[in-house]
């Protein structure tokens, strides 16, 4: 018997509908009713035969794993999909608008020192040469009595300055007091391993809380398990993830934390911890299938 015959057997026999197991798994019907028919050519990727079908029997109560093993010859082998569907990366369209804002603000700061060069040229033209020739025939009992208010002026801004440099040394102090005592949460790259399936070990580090947020842009295999303080392991999402489920945001509290994403198109795929986007350590262009292990220990408590 064939695995796409045996798993329509098995749903008929528990009285399932292709919707009620395509809502279930939120795997489209074409492609369920592609696996019953052993018709891999109209499922997107040989890798996703393979998660699509796990996902099949875990519905109608078979065991994926042991049903894949079994059928390992039937099915096709490797991951051919070319992905020509792929959209650019959000960053260099990120680059790019910050770079045409910065070229169309040049022309405008040109203008503006254009203009404060020629207000200063004024100005000096002013106190260097008409001023002075305008009050050269003046009586010298007349300067002396101007400059005497100009010199108690003079003392009297000396002392301002003075009084708003000690100041500004004050909140500058106290700036670089705040800077020192402030410390932000990063993302450090702890092993990688491209044996088998790719994967990446990153620790949050500098951190009090653990919030994770995953997007897509594209629909893609998914499965997120977490292990709180080194218990039983819990999946808040395992099956298709679109952009309808995104942005699928995940709160952690507590002493420490192990986060482990199976992503079936890294390519396509964004994750945010703590506010800090992820830099792949592997290309997610050569690596489309891959896993991502963030670890976390809140040592801001015991400080």
């Amino acid at each position: 018997m064939e695995l796409g015959q045996r798993l329509k057997e098995e749903r008929e026999s528990r009285s399932f509908s292709i919707e009620e197991i395509s809502e279930q798994t939120k795997i489209q019907k074409r492609y369920l009713i592609a696996i019953e028919e052993h018709d891999w050519s109209k499922i997107p990727g040989n890798f996703y035969v393979r998660a699509f079908i796990r996902e099949y029997a875990e519905a109608v109560g078979l065991n994926g794993e042991e049903l894949i093993d079994e059928y390992a010859n039937d099915l096709p082998s490797g991951d051919d999909r070319s992905y020509e569907y792929m959209t650019p990366s959000r960053k260099n369209s990120k680059a790019s608008r910050t770079g045409n804002k910065i070229f169309a603000f040049l022309p405008k700061l040109l203008v503006f020192l254009l203009v404060i060069g020629i207000g200063f040229a004024i100005w000096y033209s002013v106190v260097n040469f008409i001023q002075p020739a305008m009050s050269g025939n003046g009586e010298e009992d007349t300067q002396e009595i101007i400059s005497a208010p100009e010199q108690e002026e003079e003392e009297d801004d000396e002392a301002t300055d003075e009084d708003e440099d000690n100041g500004a040394s004050e909140e500058e102090e106290n700036e670089n007091e705040e800077e020192v005592e402030e410390i932000n949460p990063s993302l450090v790259v702890q092993d990688v391993n491209e044996d088998g399936t790719p994967r990446t070990v990153y620790e949050l580090i500098d951190a009090d809380s653990f919030e994770l947020t995953l997007d897509t842009t594209d629909e893609t295999y998914l499965e997120v398990t977490t292990i709180e303080n080194g218990g039983e392991p819990n999946q808040p999402f395992t099956g298709m993830f679109s952009t309808s489920d995104a942005p699928l945001e995940i709160e952690l509290e507590g002493e420490s934390f192990e986060v482990e994403l199976n992503i079936g198109l890294a390519s396509n795929f964004d994750i945010e911890v703590n506010g800090i986007e992820l830099e792949y350590e592997l290309d997610p262009d050569e690596n489309v299938h891959q896993r991502v292990i963030i670890e976390w220990e809140n040592e801001m408590e015991e400080d």
